[in-house]
């Protein structure tokens, strides 16, 4: 006698739905992608419980007649498809028919739907068994009632988290989805209390508003860029509003919301050293592309997909949102640590946005020829940059050729770069509170915050680490470590490629002997070639030490200590074997620079602000951190309450 069993069908569903069903959130995905799907414009989600005690999805979709009704619990029952080739030409959330057999198969279901008003039919399913169908009176859509998820599943319903997190499992995903949806209007209930409510004016940035308020709306810049077949639109974050995880990172391939390393990794390699490290932007990003070249059917629960082509994702998504930075006005950071977006900060108005991808360039004469009164002179040999209009443009040309071997880093990174030219952005004025969220960023012909501050007076400095500047209405403070790392960095990374040294080494006269641990030995055995590729020559001694023989840059600091600091640097994040010329450039670059508490004088000052100014990237450290901050004499004068 055979041993094979075929299962029955309610056996079946119950499988079925631990793949698809891993959680409440998962029944309101679902539900909610069939929503939208049926044409909806209007979709409400209830829960309590977690969810686990009930859900509710209700829209004023199609609908279903009475036989439509019963057939759509039925397994891989799917108006969406009727063979496969069809899902290579697949436009809808919803495809293959699992969702209603898998939620009834654990939990009891209520489905309410009609295709008009007064005419509809009420099908009902209890711990997986149909119990019964009639006509009712109900308006035109479909609404679909879950309670006691996993009541009869004790094995599942035991890895169930609280009711709270369950919670802001279903909050969290509804509220991308809100997001993603902007022509619909979403309405959330928790617990009886409404949580948030969409206007389904078709703004994404008006969603957004709804669901994540006026800060993050504020925060945000548009992006609009193609690449081949793609096209990348939606939102980016500006460098000063950062988050501690990548929660508010939202990324969605043609309607759909997913995860994609991919496209994480290219959203980081887009702000790399405009972020601080641990620190994550902000992002709500769309991807469309032809059905045919991605594929969603990779995953149970449609979470993930899989692209024809990875490697034109990440630099669409990299450079999209570099040319969203590069041409969306102020990058500096005001006082408080949010970006600067102009003259009178209580003015940021919220017009609609009109973004066709161009970038406003900078006119690097204007810039460098602009009336200034900080002084030419070089305040020390290895940090100064010259301050003539030709040098600037000569460094900004050097700068903007700086482009290392893609093929090689995308290989272990999926790191890409690009020519990008330079960019200056137009400034942003905030205005009075109302329904629409949406901005204007548009070009004005007031000075920025780099012109603001090459034209601003010396006044001091501030606890021996800042310098202050004082123009007719703002005053700024600079960071003198920040800006010199950032000089340092910038000049680094013109002179050199990967591959080649910098030509400005300094050999010891002495070699210093440095004892290393274990760990950082074989760290240094191992990239002994990146190490002297960056200006560091080493002889292994054996026994756990080195001998250190030249360094790039000059630098007070005892050579062996500034190495060591380099090293613990290193460690803190130990970069990628691809990347170890970027962090090597990066930390030396910082131990290199004036250190925070050093005494320089009134000319260092003067030049070391002249220089930074001429800088592709003034705004920030080579770690992320701002090189500066400005405070409007209005700021001044609504703190002391001159004005109200």
């Amino acid at each position: 006698m055979g041993i094979i069993n075929v299962l029955d069908t309610k056996t079946a569903n119950a499988i079925k739905a631990g793949e698809v069903i891993e959680r409440p959130v998962s029944v309101v995905k679902e539900l909610f992608d069939n929503a939208v799907d049926s044409r909806a414009t209007r979709i409400t989600v209830e829960f309590s419980g977690g969810g686990i005690a009930f859900i509710r999805v209700t829209d004023n979709g199609v609908g279903m007649d009475s036989e439509d009704a019963r057939k759509a619990f039925l397994i891989h029952a799917t108006s969406k498809l009727s063979k496969i080739d069809d899902i290579l030409s697949l436009t809808t959330m919803g495809f293959r028919g699992e969702a209603l057999a898998s939620i009834a198969a654990c939990s009891d279901v209520t489905l309410v739907t009609g295709q008009s008003e007064g005419i509809a039919t009420r099908i009902t399913y209890e711990d997986g068994n149909y119990t019964g169908s009639e006509s009712c009176n109900a308006a035109a859509g479909t609404t679909v009632e879950v309670r006691h998820l996993f009541a009869n599943y004790p094995a599942r319903y035991k890895f169930l988290k609280k009711d709270s997190t369950e919670g802001m499992y279903i909050t969290g995903i509804i509220e991308k989805l809100a997001v993603v949806n902007p022509s619909i209007s979403v309405k959330l209930v928790k617990d009886s209390e409404v949580q948030f409510t969409t206007p389904g004016t078709g703004s994404m940035l008006d969603a957004v508003y709804a669901v994540y308020g006026k800060q993050t709306a504020n925060a945000l810049i548009p992006v609009d860029y193609h690449m081949e077949s793609y096209t990348l639109s939606g939102f980016c974050g500006n460098t000063s509003y950062v988050r501690g995880n990548r929660g508010l990172q939202c990324i969605y391939v043609n309607e759909r919301v997913i995860r994609s390393k991919t496209i994480t990794a290219a959203i980081d390699e887009a702000y790399k050293n405009a972020v601080m490290k641990n620190r994550f932007p902000v992002c709500f990003l769309k991807i469309d592309c032809a059905p045919g070249s991605v594929d969603v059917n990779v995953h149970p629960q449609k979470a993930e997909v899989r692209f024809e082509n990875d490697s034109t994702v990440f630099r669409l998504v990299c450079n999209g949102i570099r040319d969203a930075l590069n041409g969306s006005g102020q990058a500096g950071f005001d006082f408080l640590g949010a970006q600067n977006n102009g003259k009178d900060g209580d003015n940021i108005s919220r017009e609609p946005v009109s973004n066709a991808g161009t970038q406003i360039r900078m006119d690097v004469h204007k810039l460098t020829n602009s009336p200034s009164r900080i002084s030419d002179s070089d305040f020390r040999a290895s940090g100064s940059v010259a301050g003539d209009s030709a040098s600037a443009s000569k460094l900004l040309k050097i700068l903007s050729a700086f482009k290392p071997n893609p093929d090689e880093i995308s290989r272990e990174t999926q790191r890409s770069y690009t020519e990008d030219p330079v960019t200056v952005k137009p400034d942003v004025n905030e205005a009075d509170d109302r329904n629409s969220a949406e901005r204007i960023i548009e070009s004005e012909d007031t000075d920025d915050d780099i012109s603001l501050l090459r034209k601003a007076d010396f006044v001091g400095f501030l606890f021996t680490t800042y310098m202050i500047f004082q123009s007719e209405s703002d005053v700024f403070f600079v960071d003198q470590h920040a800006a010199h790392e950032r000089i340092l960095y910038e000049k680094y990374m013109a002179k050199m490629k990967p591959g080649t040294k910098p030509d400005d080494i300094e050999s010891l006269l002495v070699p210093q002997i440095v004892p290393v641990s274990a760990q950082d030995y074989a760290f240094i055995s191992d990239h002994i070639d990146d190490f002297a590729d960056n200006g560091f020559e080493i002889e292994l001694l054996g026994d756990r030490e080195i001998a250190l023989r030249t360094m790039p840059f000059g630098t007070k600091s005892s050579p062996a200590t500034v190495f060591e600091q380099i090293m613990d640097d290193l460690k803190k994040d130990v970069p990628a074997k691809s990347q170890i010329w970027y962090a090597l450039m990066q930390t030396t670059a910082c131990k290199a620079a004036i250190r925070a508490g050093e005494v320089i004088t009134r000319e260092e000052a003067l030049s070391l602000v002249d220089s930074m100014t001429r800088l592709d990237d003034p705004y920030h450290c080579a770690h992320g951190r701002p090189t500066f901050f400005r405070i409007s004499r209005r700021d001044f004068e609504k703190n002391f309450r001159r004005i109200v």
